[in-house]
């Protein structure tokens, strides 16, 4: 956490802040100061007990728009954070609240808002963080740039499991060293194995390569000619991993409003494509959770197909995100 933060004069000698009873300007300056590098106050007990403030003083600060609660989970948000701090690119670690993150929206002043219809909008959050935090850009540009990349993705074709599943392999193993590893060797040996077989030969490994190597070893350990039937293993992964996805889907239309069909070609690679990568069912379904605690805050995803694609766009890196943080709590 640093030890130091900014307060914009122009926030402390505004009129909505003058007229702050004092314990509630204190309390604004308090959060300021724990706030991490986006803005975020998700532990308030002890500025509570420094600054004698109660909940009178929160809502004060609500009123005039100086902080935020997007839910109500006791995660606060600095409103004009943007405009007061400016946080190196080679020093700024992200908020661990991503999911309070995803559903604040960037202003054309670079203040938070959670109204998604407001007309001085430049894009998400997370898509402008992501972009590096621009505030150089004019905000107008950074608007069109977002509109433009929104646009061009809606049309995309999706990529296959074989695709998809080779470059979150190949960011796994960039990340390889934050990962709990020898949770994923007790649970699936085998497939482990296969992988590091895999990148010591060629520096890259897909799906297929996957099965490709099941087959081999499985003819040369079989004393019938051309050994076991390739076709007959891979129809028995196939049936495993079609049980776990139906699994999945019904664990989905149980936390959610909507019913997305079993037969959703994408969702159902994505499912895969995660199995296959050596994730429990138990970690793919936290993932599903997270993205269930943005999608209820808004009406947008409310629908099956709009639901879906949220799904099909973020689940593996929800997912992945989950295991790390699971992994560094261990």
């Amino acid at each position: 956490m640093a030890e130091r933060r900014m307060i914009s004069r122009k926030i402390a000698e505004d009129d909505r802040f003058v007229d702050m009873h004092p314990v509630s300007k204190l309390l604004y300056f308090y959060l300021v100061l724990n706030a991490d590098d986006d803005g975020f106050v998700g532990s308030v007990k002890m500025i509570n007990f420094l600054t004698n403030a109660d909940q009178s003083n929160y809502d004060e600060l609500l009123e005039n728009n100086l902080i935020l609660e997007p839910t109500k989970n006791g995660v606060y948000v600095i409103t004009d954070w943007y405009a007061q701090n400016k946080i190196e690119p080679k020093i700024y670690k992200a908020t661990e609240y991503l999911s309070v993150r995803a559903l604040l929206f960037i202003k054309t002043n670079f203040a938070y808002t959670t109204n998604p219809d407001e007309k001085d909008i430049i894009s998400p959050v997370d898509y402008w963080v992501k972009q590096g935090r621009d505030k150089k850009t004019p905000p107008e540009i950074q608007a069109q740039q977002y509109l433009e990349q929104f646009q061009e993705t809606s049309k995309k074709v999706p990529r296959s499991v074989e695709e998809t599943s080779k470059k979150v392999l190949a960011q796994n193993r960039l990340d390889k060293n934050r990962l709990d590893k020898s949770r994923l060797e007790q649970n699936r040996p085998d497939q482990t194995k296969k992988e590091k077989i895999n990148i010591d030969k060629d520096n890259s490994t897909s799906t297929s390569s996957i099965y490709n190597n099941a087959t081999t070893e499985n003819k040369g350990n079989s004393g019938e000619k051309g050994g076991v039937d390739s076709g007959v293993n891979n129809q028995l992964d196939t049936n495993n991993n079609q049980d776990t996805v139906s699994s999945l889907f019904n664990y989905l239309n149980g936390i959610s409003t909507t019913d997305i069909p079993k037969d959703n070609k994408r969702l159902a690679d994505v499912f895969d494509m995660l199995i296959h990568n050596g994730y429990e069912i138990e970690d793919i379904q936290l993932g599903i959770d997270n993205i269930m605690n943005v999608a209820n805050q808004m009406p947008q995803y409310q629908n099956e197909q709009s639901l879906a694609k949220l799904l099909i766009q973020h689940l593996p890196e929800y997912t992945k995100q989950t295991l790390e943080q699971s992994s560094s709590n261990d």
